[in-house]
């Protein structure tokens, strides 16, 4: 897939995909089968783990991943506030990266419907914008090449979604391997990555533009304003916080020194 496909395909947005419905009977067993089990384990972590999915204080799934820090950016890709915490958080990766995870959950309402399988508040332009940042993290070979594409679109944030060749200059720019990237965008796997990344907010019960879990827990919020950060909301603060929540076996990063642990 090459670069004027990735073009057409996204001229006027993408066509809705076919309703696929099982005719065998069995095969609907066997799915509603793999429901009960997939709910069974489910419930077992969630009264393993004894939190709830509808509490914004802490959110399960991000502390399973690896040793390294989780940080959760729960986001719309065209909100001015999600540009302005990605914005602060362009030195924290750049010093950061080798012992940090960032994952974006973006905030929209799930519709089998709508173009892109959920309503974004900013139209399907954010929903759009939310699926190519979704496929460069899937795709960037690293976080500091992921976060060179992000900074190259918040630079243009009014033609987030609605500029194809925007998202391809910004991802040959950034180094990414931009026929992945394509190939993400334009078929299933960017709009699984996408009805993930909403189901992930959903549970965690967030649904303000921009809001910072750090390994599960809420971290803080900006909302025409910052608020709910403990511990403050520059860089440096969540610097000092992230060299303090990391517990793996890699080396810290020598500007962890800068911030002993608080005893």
């Amino acid at each position: 897939m090459d670069k004027n496909e990735y073009l057409l395909n996204n001229e006027g947005g993408s066509t809705k995909a076919g309703a696929r419905v099982c005719a065998a009977k069995r095969w609907r067993v066997l799915a509603a089968g793999l429901v009960l089990a997939v709910g069974g384990i489910w419930l077992l972590l969630h009264q393993m783990l004894g939190r709830s999915g509808n509490s914004t204080d802490e959110y399960a799934l991000g502390a399973l991943k690896s040793d390294k820090v989780q940080v959760e950016l729960f986001v719309m890709s065209r909100c001015p506030d999600a540009i302005k915490v990605e914005t602060v958080f362009n030195s924290v990766v750049r010093e950061l990266y080798p012992i940090l995870d960032i994952q974006l959950n973006f905030i929209a309402k799930p519709n089998p419907n709508a173009t892109y399988g959920a309503e974004c508040k900013h139209g399907d332009d954010e929903c759009r914008g939310n699926i190519d940042e979704l496929c460069a993290l899937a795709h960037g070979g690293d976080l500091p090449l992921f976060w060179r594409f992000l900074n190259c679109l918040n630079s243009h944030s009014g033609d987030i979604g609605s500029d194809p060749d925007l998202s391809l200059k910004c991802a040959s720019s950034a180094g990414l391997d931009t026929e992945a990237f394509i190939s993400c965008a334009l078929q299933a796997e960017g709009r699984e990555l996408f009805r993930q990344s909403v189901e992930n907010a959903q549970f965690a019960g967030v649904n303000t533009s921009a809001t910072v879990f750090i390994d599960g827990h809420l971290r803080c919020v900006e909302d025409g304003g910052w608020r709910d950060c403990l511990g403050g909301h520059s860089a440096s603060d969540f610097i000092r916080d992230i060299c303090a929540a990391y517990k793996g076996s890699r080396s810290r990063p020598s500007i962890c020194a800068e911030y002993p642990p608080v005893v």
